[in-house]
């Protein structure tokens, strides 16, 4: 039974690693949204993303850019994690007590406002009548985590209405390992300097192999991504769905994970898995994109009822999670790369569709119902690939009006002039830096 004495002892040992922020990793997001603007909202704010991708490090991130632009201290913030062991016992009914304990061990001004920080809150039943009272109130500015993006979207739905701003966190870019690692930015004269060049290839093969969870990358410690999928499916799959066969939903992600960037209908997942119930595998499916382990590029159509006709393709999260699961993932360099592309471009705030007539080409960037540009991605630019890679970028250049387009491949550099049409070839290392 939780005391209040027992939920101070919690507040300070949590508040006290909150606090710290040694082995920094700063995140683009932090550039991409003005959070001294986001705090004068009064709407909760929202952080979703698949489990370990770095949410808690952000909201401690979050703080520190608010106390340095803000006259306040540390005594103005409480963070609270749900995820921890000591509070199984935890109930909506402890809210309340939570923040009389807060507010009895620090003195605050009564016309200050109390900044709330709660990592994986979904985990406590009732949480969002809570914090729709609070937001009520006008007395705090809250900043919300969670792993699971049905159920987040679902409580919002009902109960925080017009009352959240909602962000998407993801594992490390390029961008962002590349800064981590090597200390520096690439600049337009960086790209004849060989030395730079060499070392730019060498960490990309270095991320390509570990991926951008941010505990892999600070210890370089590839196994944790092991333990990462089995929470992954565990906790927020079996657990909260009650899935009574987790083999099933094991041979799905595993078959998935092998046939990254290729259209998978129901049928053809229940063929291969011998799942026969195309429910069940529909059911599975929506859980492993809901906790973002898995995300989907539709074929590209204005038409809804098409877009749900037609198969998905499946991406997954992060490239070292795909080099986990596979057995032997170096058969699949151009997949991988494309992958690699896929979680570039939905981080840059692109939905992502592909698109297929004649030919194919790998990627269109819609944004507002507006297309934006179309890419291919192969490992290597030859004689045996080159004409169905530019076919498929010239027919979606020309269905959609576009003026040119991309080829990033892992070496080649070019620039080919075709049917009025400029398609740029590029290494991938050169377009992820830009």
């Amino acid at each position: 039974m939780l005391k209040l004495a027992d939920l101070k002892q919690i507040i300070v040992e949590q508040k006290d690693i909150f606090l710290r922020t040694d082995t920094i990793i700063n995140r683009q997001i932090l550039s991409d949204h003005n959070f001294l603007n986001i705090c004068n909202l009064r709407e909760a704010v929202i952080i979703t993303g698949v489990r370990r991708c770095g949410k808690s490090y952000l909201m401690k991130l979050i703080w520190q850019e608010i106390k340095k632009n803000k006259n306040i201290s540390n005594d103005d913030v409480l963070y609270f994690n749900f995820e921890s062991e000591k509070l199984l016992d935890f109930t909506a009914k402890h809210f309340d007590i939570l923040l009389s304990a807060y507010h009895e061990m620090f003195s605050l001004q009564k016309k200050k406002k109390v900044y709330l920080f709660f990592d994986e809150i979904q985990n406590i039943p009732g949480w969002e009548k809570f914090i729709s009272r609070l937001i009520e109130e006008n007395k705090y500015k809250i900043f919300i985590t969670g792993s699971n993006a049905s159920l987040l979207s679902k409580e919002i739905g009902t109960a925080l209405t017009g009352r959240n701003f909602t962000m998407c966190m993801y594992p490390l870019s390029f961008k962002e390992f590349f800064n981590f690692r090597v200390g520096y930015v690439m600049v337009k004269n960086d790209w004849f300097d060989k030395e730079k060049i060499i070392v730019v290839k060498k960490t990309l093969f270095e991320y390509l192999e570990i991926g951008g969870f941010p505990e892999v990358v600070r210890n370089n410690f590839r196994p944790l991504l092991e333990e990462y999928l089995r929470n992954i499916i565990y906790r927020d799959i079996v657990l909260r769905r009650h899935i009574k066969y987790e083999s099933s939903l094991r041979e799905i992600v595993q078959f998935v994970s092998s046939n990254i960037g290729v259209p998978l209908s129901l049928k053809k997942i229940s063929v291969m898995t011998k799942i026969k119930n195309l429910m069940t595998i529909k059911n599975y499916l929506s859980y492993l994109t809901d906790s973002f382990l898995f995300f989907t590029a539709s074929k590209h159509s204005f038409s809804v009822k098409n877009r749900i006709y037609n198969p998905d393709k499946f991406y997954i999260c992060d490239v070292g999670m795909y080099k986990e699961i596979n057995l032997s993932p170096g058969k699949n360099e151009g997949r991988v790369l494309e992958n690699l592309v896929y979680n570039e471009l939905i981080q840059r705030g692109f939905l992502v569709d592909y698109f297929s007539e004649k030919h194919e080409c790998d990627f269109i960037l819609c944004k507002k119902n507006k297309i934006f540009g179309a890419i291919q991605v192969c490992a290597d630019f030859t004689h045996e690939n080159k004409d169905r890679e530019i076919s498929g970028l010239i027919d979606a250049l020309k269905k959609y009006d576009l003026s040119e387009g991309f080829i990033l491949t892992l070496e080649d550099e070019d620039e080919i002039f075709m049917d009025g049409k400029k398609i740029i070839v590029l290494p991938v290392y050169k377009w992820l830096l830009s």
